[in-house]
């Protein structure tokens, strides 16, 4: 991990109170065995964890009582391992991500065990990172799959359904104010302006290689029967009922972009989005519904083309 990650975990171990284990983990076992718990109690704040145990964990918070001094200490444990998900794509750490999710919202950890300023610390670190990661973005060609942009996208739609604040990631994304987010803005507005086979940015997918545009609407983990919190539903309601916001953002992305590789690429997106103004408009209607929607029962075929 970088300094910067390890100083902002630091910072986080001293917001939720917890450096050390408690005395006695009373944590209870979903599978009949404990050893992970006593691997987890023993970790110091600069070693790896191991991924394996991190999922065993996650399956003790689904359908066990909470020790919440013990959840704590781990949790700057369970944020490093999504960060490295995230930043990396360390496949090692997928597993735990898709259980770390449901964990957060299923089991109620910022309204029922986290007090306020211990939830605010757990998700000024996830709002960083992410931003991180979309300000580190490089790029307006991905074929197959996994492609990076996927990784913020999803992460980023992901904590609308985690968290009430949207805006706090989406207002920065949309300042472009660094090359990465302006790149990311790119990425994000041509799944806006193209059909899946069309995209510029994204190679079709194929049997092979796999790829397409990320979906828009999908959620990280296992959170089939979830939304987004009503107020970003709300937050980008509002943020698309003027599409003409989007041509703003777009434009000053290729500005920022003049001196950079990827401005080619931007500017000839820039260029095709009179011909795709009807998409976008209509899309921009459509995605705050899909993301409202439980259980995403919406696919590709209700996407308008």
């Amino acid at each position: 991990m970088t300094t910067d990650i390890s100083n902002s975990l630091d910072k986080l171990r001293q917001a939720l109170g917890a450096a050390n284990p408690p005395n006695e983990i009373t944590q209870e076992d979903f599978d009949g065995g404990r050893d992970h718990l006593y691997r987890l109690a023993r970790l110091s704040a600069d070693e790896e964890v191991d991924g394996h145990d991190l999922c065993e964990y996650m399956n003790d918070l689904l359908y066990t009582e909470i020790q919440v001094p013990f959840l704590l200490f781990v949790l700057p444990f369970c944020l490093k391992a999504w960060s490295r998900d995230l930043r990396a794509g360390d496949l090692e750490c997928a597993g735990f991500v898709d259980y770390f999710y449901p964990v957060l919202v299923k089991r109620g950890i910022f309204e029922r065990h986290l007090k306020p300023t211990q939830g605010e610390a757990v998700l000024s670190f996830m709002r960083a990172t992410i931003l991180d990661e979309i300000d580190d973005q490089q790029g307006l060609y991905f074929r197959g799959y996994p492609s990076r942009p996927r990784r913020w996208i999803h992460a980023m739609t992901t904590y609308g359904v985690i968290a009430p604040d949207i805006e706090r990631i989406w207002t920065p994304l949309w300042s472009v104010e660094t090359v990465g987010r302006a790149i990311a803005a790119v990425q994000y507005i041509s799944c806006l302006m193209y059909s899946k086979d069309e995209n510029p940015v994204f190679a079709p997918y194929s049997r092979e290689e796999g790829g397409g545009p990320p979906c828009l609407w999908d959620f990280d983990g296992h959170l089939y029967e979830n939304r987004w919190q009503q107020s970003n539903v709300d937050f980008l309601e509002n943020l698309f009922k003027a599409p003409e916001r989007i041509s703003e953002v777009l434009a000053r992305a290729v500005d920022r972009l003049a001196d950079q590789p990827e401005h080619d690429a931007a500017a000839r997106i820039m260029a095709d989005l009179p011909s795709r103004s009807r998409t976008l408009m209509d899309r921009c209607a459509m995605l705050p519904l899909f993301l409202a929607t439980p259980g995403q029962t919406m696919d590709s075929s209700d996407w308008p083309s």
